[in-house]
């Protein structure tokens, strides 16, 4: 599969998501409802990106996406 190069907001978007879900996901996390509304907000983002209105983009770029964010937030939290 050949790698795309997608622009950095949409990335910073995914990373965010991935950070959103990662703080909900600790036990007895605060400020909940806040993350909530981040992670709705981010995911509007994400998924409204002009990137996604140009022809030739399917799920796989989705996939990709989410591999690519996945291994800049370990980098990022290292």
């Amino acid at each position: 599969m050949a790698r795309t190069a997608f622009p950095d907001d949409l990335l910073l978007i995914q990373v965010r998501v991935i950070q959103t879900y990662a703080a909900l996901a600790r036990p007895h996390g605060r400020h909940t409802t806040d993350l909530r509304h981040q992670l709705i907000s981010d995911l509007r983002d994400l998924y409204a990106h002009a990137y996604w209105t140009q022809p030739g983009h399917s799920y796989a770029d989705l996939v990709e996406l989410r591999r690519t964010a996945r291994a800049r937030a370990w980098v990022e939290a290292a």
